[in-house]
């Protein structure tokens, strides 16, 4: 028993273990796109819509069930009326007027289809607030570095200040100051780490995981640039964008419904046959043979009336889709450029300048060419501007994943 309760300890302990370093693991942007395209509930609801609409196409296809029909009743005819009976045994199949099978099975297929590009939308969907909720899970998890090496810049200013006022240069105003610095900075901590623990919730919420499930560190934010064509993404998405495509399947679907519509004035028919059995013996064979008779031409001819206004409102719809669309991908490539040419900005003159600018007022200071709140002033720009530059980053990287969403393509793939 105590080698069996030694197993079972063993086998929890390395349970726990490997559940605690896959919480720990880094956060993978891939993966998290994967595991809500997987178990996200609203793309698996409609995923499920996909499969029933597909299952309902290959149902309307096929004709209905044939029928069996049991007729008995007493022959009064010579020579004995009162014991002979006659039983006629009817099997009958229901046909459609030709084509009317093939039409529907045919607006069904393209209602499938329609489902299917509003799964992909979805999808589109899901995969761009993943990536902005994890893009904001990441940049204030690096906002939190930023600010902690922030802090050992002014725990630097706060040395040099102390040795200053020990040695009677500067007043205790500065000391206090530097601790003021310190306690906003403390402030700023704590603002980060909750956002960073709402976007994280956030996360959780698109992946349809718990929320005291642990996501682990995310990676830096990308920093590799994109090159835009934007003729091509307009082009690409009229061609491929799953909004489009599935208000062109809706079209489609309305014009095969109104030319079934077009159909339902002719009638429909009814065959069948079977033996017929008196006093016990199958003597004969009886045909059955129906048909409908759609007289009442004002009900078709609004059935009719109201396909067609279907299919043109379907039409009008795929045709306002597409000449927004390609203003929705135009503006989108002009938000991305423009976030490129602010990062730009950032790397090339702005950093640079606030990097020169702090280390010039530090070295100052330490000199007493300067005072303490110049030497302040230019501390904070410097926490300022990288937060800004890793905003821009941020933004960067948000536009892009709504372009994606827009075109309808993952451009890493």
């Amino acid at each position: 028993m105590r080698g069996t309760h030694s197993l079972v300890i063993a086998a929890l302990f390395l349970a726990v273990t490997a559940v605690t370093a896959h919480a720990q693991d880094p956060a993978s942007l891939q993966n998290l796109l994967k595991e809500a395209r997987e178990n996200n509930p609203e793309i698996k609801a409609l995923r499920e819509k996909v499969s029933s609409k597909e299952a309902r196409a290959k149902v309307e296809g096929a004709y209905d069930d044939p029928e069996l029909t049991v007729d008995e009743m007493a022959n009064k005819t010579p020579p004995n009326p009162s014991k002979s009976m006659q039983t006629r045994y009817i099997f009958s199949q229901a046909l459609p007027f030709p084509g009317k099978l093939s039409l529907k099975e045919k607006a069904a297929v393209k209602e499938a289809g329609a489902a299917a590009s509003e799964l992909r939308a979805k999808e589109l969907e899901v995969e761009a607030m993943v990536k902005e909720s994890y893009f904001d899970f990441a940049y204030f998890a690096e906002a939190l570095r930023i600010t902690e090496e922030i802090r050992g810049v002014i725990g630097n200013m706060s040395r040099i200040a102390e040795t200053r006022y020990s040695t009677g240069l500067v007043s205790q105003q500065d000391v206090i100051k530097v601790d003021v610095e310190k306690s906003m900075l403390e402030s700023d901590v704590i603002t980060l780490d909750a956002e960073k623990g709402v976007a994280a919730a956030r996360l959780k919420s698109l992946i349809n995981r718990p929320q005291e499930y642990s996501l682990g560190e995310p990676s830096p934010l990308p920093t590799e640039k994109i090159t835009i064509d934007t003729p091509k993404l307009i082009a690409t998405a009229l061609e491929s964008n799953p909004e489009i495509r599935m208000l062109k399947y809706e079209a489609e679907a309305g014009d095969v419904n109104a030319e079934l519509a077009g159909k339902s004035r002719y009638p429909d028919f009814m065959v069948g046959g079977g033996p017929v059995q008196n006093d016990g013996r199958f003597d004969s064979v009886g045909l059955m043979f129906r048909v409908s008779i759609p007289i009442w031409y004002g009900k078709y001819d609004n059935i009719e009336k109201q396909a067609r206004a279907d299919a043109i409102s379907a039409r009008s719809m795929l045709m306002a889709r597409r000449n927004s669309k390609g203003f929705e991908v135009k503006w989108a490539a002009l938000q991305v450029e423009a976030a490129d040419k602010t990062r730009t900005l950032y790397e090339t003159s702005l950093m640079p300048q606030v990097e020169m600018s702090f280390d010039s007022a530090l070295k100052n200071y330490q000199s007493g060419k300067v005072d303490f709140l110049t030497l302040l002033d230019a501390e904070r720009d410097l926490k300022r501007t990288r937060l800004d530059y890793l905003k821009s980053i941020l933004e960067y990287r948000k536009r892009i994943s709504a372009l994606e969403r827009s075109v309808g393509v993952d451009f890493n793939q």
